[in-house]
């Protein structure tokens, strides 16, 4: 296993500083927007969900994620180039499994990192504007646990922090098969497995279907649907991703 942590640590330092960076922005610049939206003070008498969506911070999240997309991407496709050490890897005295899976909990390490910074930037927000509104005739707009009402309000932070087992069970299907689907997209490109890309596609399909229904989910109030459903199918296309993932590692196709 000592081999495993070593390949684990060096697949993390790999994209270390990009995720940093990441990190670092998702916390500050939802601040700066924040501060720009209500630096007249019209927009301090709306619920904060209300103040952070108009400032465009949802937007910032989109581009975030879709940076730290970019960044695993660059952390497939960099074994390939330069020094090419895909090579290296399949001929390490390890299983080739732990190769694959060293990079894939990478991606999910930094990506928990990524999340929690966003929840830390959501704190920072509502304590920045709270701070705005206490001053206004002492705190009279100030709304008692409105950080939390603001949670079960907003339609964009349910999908990231959910607060009920069923939907925190849909966000992390969400979230591992964009992570699995993502590492196998690039497997299956690498390895000239292109019919790979019809299980992506169905895997897609899913997951904007799931994100409708969260994001209008107030709309199908009287047309409730459990979401566990399509959760299930996104595990399980999440483990076919893995498994064929594996097996063509073990057939070194990732370095034909």
């Amino acid at each position: 296993m000592k081999d495993f942590y070593r390949l684990l640590n060096y697949e993390i330092r790999n994209i270390f500083k990009f995720v940093l960076v990441i990190c670092i922005l998702a916390i500050i610049s939802p601040i700066v927007f924040l501060n720009i939206s209500i630096k007249d003070g019209v927009n301090l008498y709306q619920p904060f969900e209300f103040i952070y969506a108009s400032s465009g911070c949802v937007i910032l999240f989109v581009i975030y994620l879709a940076l730290m997309c970019l960044t695993f991407i660059y952390s497939i496709y960099s074994n390939y180039f330069g020094s090419k050490s895909i090579y290296t890897l399949l001929t390490l005295p390890i299983r080739r499994e732990l190769v694959y899976l060293s990079k894939l909990i990478s991606f999910f390490i930094s990506f928990a990192a990524f999340l929690s910074a966003q929840l830390i930037s959501i704190l920072l927000g509502y304590w920045f504007v709270a701070s705005r509104i206490a001053a206004l005739e002492e705190g009279k707009y100030l709304m008692t646990n409105g950080l939390f009402l603001s949670f079960v309000r907003s339609d964009f932070l349910r999908i990231i922090f959910p607060l009920g087992l069923e939907s925190a069970v849909s966000t992390i299907s969400l979230f591992t098969t964009l992570l699995c689907g993502l590492y196998y997209g690039a497997l299956c490109e690498r390895s000239r497995r292109y019919w790979g890309f019809f299980p992506i596609g169905g895997a897609v399909f899913i997951m904007i279907s799931l994100l409708n229904y969260r994001i209008n989910q107030r709309m199908y109030v009287t047309d409730y649907r459990s979401m566990y459903l399509q959760s299930l199918v996104l595990f399980l296309f999440s483990v076919f991703f893995v498994w064929h993932s594996i097996k063509i590692f073990k057939k070194s196709a990732v370095a034909e």
